[in-house]
């Protein structure tokens, strides 16, 4: 098999032909990179380089996992704890609901970046000006609820709640009520659950589909970068995007499925069907399968809610009254600063749930957020922002506390059967069930007096009778916190046989469609992703890549052994971390896809992404640019598509600039200060300039390379590094003002520290160019380059 350009080899097709291949969009104008092999009468259509990179990061991580258990275990979970400590605030402070724009300070009424681009931009449609939604909003909630939360609802539905209830700072404080205690810990379940998930979904969703449906774009995540990276897009750097983002998909569906495996597996233990202990299509299809879901999953939830009523409208009233209450909870570990008193949140609370959902929604992000986009063509942003931040949050709500009030309902029962056993029988165990030691009988009688143990004369009342056992929350058997409510509905007066195994079947039943929802849907998006957007891929490739998500989740699973939902964790964790600097870009790119949309509407034009890209007033050379253009050469094996070849050249100053940068970067820094300071009066500040630049740059590579790895060289080295960020920065913005070249001082910044070599050879190469040139003009000199070197070296 040969890597093949299929735009070049389709290149002299009739159009015809072309458009029956893709009815939606001509990949064949963006020239990306794919293979496509005959067979069947049907053909594999895939992206090599994003396929190849997006299997061997998974299927390696699989056979990791498989060969060396406990290796692998040990070094995901540390490679999780120092993601958890050195990382929590930039999970936390980037989440897109709470994120300002970069290019301006937004007024405190628009410091979210969601609810402010409803408010700014709300009317403008994903799709063409006057096109209309393909689905009606019963259907479209439907799909919308089942692609985003799923199996999760389940697992965490009476669990999360009673978690709650202990570890963490309110519930440590030692001075709360039992009630404020309880009802803190169903807010924080709903924040766990609410605007702090969707607000990713929500991102993908708009900027992908306002790049395809709006713009004309392949539908992927590559296309949501393209007012910042232009042609790249379509390059290595596009590929390796969709790549990552396959990986980061696959890990989020993992931990997903393997939560799913986990609650049938307890469902079916609870009714006889095994024996075993748990430690260790088409949007159509989706459609009904979402249906089916979720006519089961309301089904449990009608049954509960009318079978216990006071207890859960009491929890969502309370809880949607004081959902904008302060959540986030603080942590600190043993030796940083913990409060001596006692009273602090466990250690591990922050990591464990907070941090662990931001993580898990974010690598949920590109697999719902694409399909979000999907089914909501011809929909406006102020739309799908209230059907997926109301709606959701709203049943969240209601769930949560059903469920969750159900659960401590009878968590509170189970503890009052406790000191009634004490007070009449002195026996805290009296009325333990046979079938688990945390569950206690209830006493089918109206009331029962006693004297409690501190001498204070109580009544136990029962005025729901027929609903028993009631169950104390095992943490160390989370899983069965579901089951345990369900199996407690014994109705009407027959305890032996009741409503419990007919609810516990149903939710089997809903959490496995649910497994198959999130499986099919998530090897359809992978898929999507690793064939460049194309919509009509040979069946073969998504039994391929559901396989891999089966492989990898077993394999995490094996890996965690005996808690094996740590594993699931890590992963969800790790893949999202970088996957969040994505969602930072496409904030922007949201904004200026908006932006040029409503310049459109507004002056009746059709001005497209790529003549909106050329007509920027930008650097000659971008910093993903330059020596970087080598990886376009190498993974098209030198058959460069003609379409890709102005993002391809490499100068030989693109090459020793970046090295001399490396090495010598005071010999740029002058250079640049002195062309973009040149009067007499600003020359020693220039050389006063490099030479802190040098000692400060020399600081941290050493402090970085050293073999103490002490806190403070590391802080040390840190400081130096954004020390030499913010001069050259400076020199960058500098440059920027000189030419009226678009950027920010934030972008300067995080590029000046961590990209500096091609910073340097960025702005040497302005400040010798002349003041602008338009895109399209240099892209004709550096093609005419390109192929002038190419002739130069035939």
């Amino acid at each position: 098999m040969s890597n093949v350009d299929v735009s070049r080899v389709d290149e002299n097709k009739p159009e015809k032909a072309k458009a029956e291949h893709q009815p939606d969009v001509s990949h064949e104008r963006f020239g990306m990179r794919e293979i496509v092999i005959p067979i069947g009468g049907s053909e594999l259509r895939f992206n090599p380089l994003t396929s190849i990179f997006a299997i061997i990061l998974l299927w390696g991580l699989s056979i990791w996992c498989m060969v060396d258990p406990a290796g692998s275990r040990t070094s995901l979970l540390e490679y999780r704890r120092q993601v958890s400590d050195l990382f929590t605030w930039f999970y936390v402070g980037t989440n897109p609901a709470f994120m300002v724009r970069s290019d301006e300070l937004l007024p405190v009424g628009k410091r979210f970046f969601i609810l402010w681009v409803a408010y700014r931009f709300g009317d403008i449609r994903l799709g063409k000006k006057d096109e209309t939604p393909e689905f009606d909003d019963v259907t479209y909630f439907a799909m919308l609820f089942s692609a985003g939360i799923g199996v999760g609802l389940f697992f965490y539905g009476v669990a999360e709640p009673l978690w709650h209830r202990e570890s963490n700072w309110f519930a440590e404080s030692g001075y709360h009520s039992q009630d404020e205690i309880d009802m803190f810990a169903m807010n924080l379940t709903v924040f766990h659950w609410g605007i702090t998930g969707w607000s990713q979904y929500l991102v993908v969703a708009i900027c992908a589909g306002l790049a395809s449906f709006r713009f004309d774009l392949p539908l992927t995540l590559r296309s949501c970068f393209f007012p910042l990276l232009g042609d790249y897009s379509w390059g290595w750097l596009g590929d390796i995007i969709d790549g990552y983002t396959i990986v980061t998909t696959v890990a989020g569906v993992c931990t997903s499925l393997g939560l799913g495996a986990f609650q049938i597996a307890a469902g079916l233990k609870r009714v006889n069907a095994i024996d075993t202990d748990i430690s260790s299509d088409d949007e159509t299809n989706v459609n009904d399968l979402a249906s089916v879901s979720n006519t089961c999953l309301k089904l449990d939830l009608v049954w509960v809610r009318f079978g216990e009523t006071r207890r859960p409208l009491y929890e969502y009233l309370q809880t949607l009254l004081t959902h904008n209450s302060p959540l986030i909870p603080g942590r600190t570990a043993g030796s940083e600063g913990r409060a001596t008193d006692g009273h602090s949140a466990a250690t591990w609370f922050m990591d464990s749930w907070t941090i662990f959902y931001i993580g898990w929604w974010v690598s949920w992000a590109a697999f719902v957020g694409l399909f979000v986009a999907r089914i909501s063509k011809g929909r406006t942003i102020r739309s799908i922002i209230v059907f997926s931040y109301l709606c959701p949050l709203i049943y969240t709500i209601i769930w949560f506390g059903v469920f969750g009030g159900v659960g401590f309902r009878q968590a509170r029962q189970a503890a009052e059967l406790q000191e009634l056993g004490t007070s009449l029988y002195n026996n805290s165990e009296y009325y333990q069930s046979s079938a688990s030691e945390f569950c206690y009988d209830v006493p089918q009688v109206a009331e029962i007096g006693y004297v409690s143990p501190d001498n204070v004369t109580k009544t136990f009342s029962n005025t729901l009778m027929g609903v028993t056992p009631v169950c104390r929350f095992n943490s160390a058997d989370d899983q069965t916190a579901w089951f345990n409510v369900l199996n407690s509905f014994t109705y009407p007066n027959d305890f032996e046989h009741g409503f419990g195994g007919f609810l516990t079947w149903v939710s089997i039943i809903s959490i496995s469609i649910y497994f198959v929802t999130s499986s099919d849907s998530g090897s359809l998006i992978v898929d999507h992703l690793a064939s460049n957007g194309f919509e009509e891929a040979h069946w073969l490739q998504r039994v391929f890549w559901a396989f891999t998500e089966g492989a990898c989740a077993t394999a995490l699973l094996v890996s965690g052994g005996e808690d094996a939902l740590k594993g699931l964790q890590a992963a969800s964790i790790l893949s999202g971390l970088p996957f969040t600097l994505f969602l930072i870009f496409m904030c922007q790119t949201i904004v200026s896809m908006c932006n040029l949309a409503e310049e459109n509407e507004a002056n009746g034009t059709d001005i497209t992404m790529e003549e909106d890209y050329k007509r920027g007033r930008k650097f000659h050379t971008p910093v993903f640019g330059g020596i970087f253009n080598i990886f376009e050469n190498l993974f098209s094996f030198g058959r460069v598509h003609k379409k890709r070849a102005h993002i391809a050249g490499v100068s030989a100053y693109d090459v020793t600039g970046f090295f001399v940068a490396i090495f010598c970067p005071f010999i740029p820094l002058y250079s640049i200060l002195n062309k973009a300071h040149p009067k007499r009066g600003q020359a020693m500040g220039n050389k006063i300039q490099t030479l802190i630049y040098a000692i400060f740059y020399y600081l941290f590579i050493g402090l970085f390379a050293s073999v103490s790895k002490s806190g403070g060289f590391l802080a040390f080295g840190w400081t130096s590094m954004l020390t030499c960020g913010m001069i050259l920065s400076a020199a960058r913005a500098t440059v920027r003002g000189q030419r009226n070249l678009a950027g920010n001082i934030v972008a300067d910044f995080i590029v000046a520290t961590f990209l500096w070599p091609q910073v340097f050879v960025q702005l040497e190469k302005e400040l010798n160019e002349s003041p602008y040139t338009s895109e399209s003009e240099e892209g004709e000199e550096q093609s005419n380059s390109f192929d002038n070197l190419e002739k130069h070296s035939a």
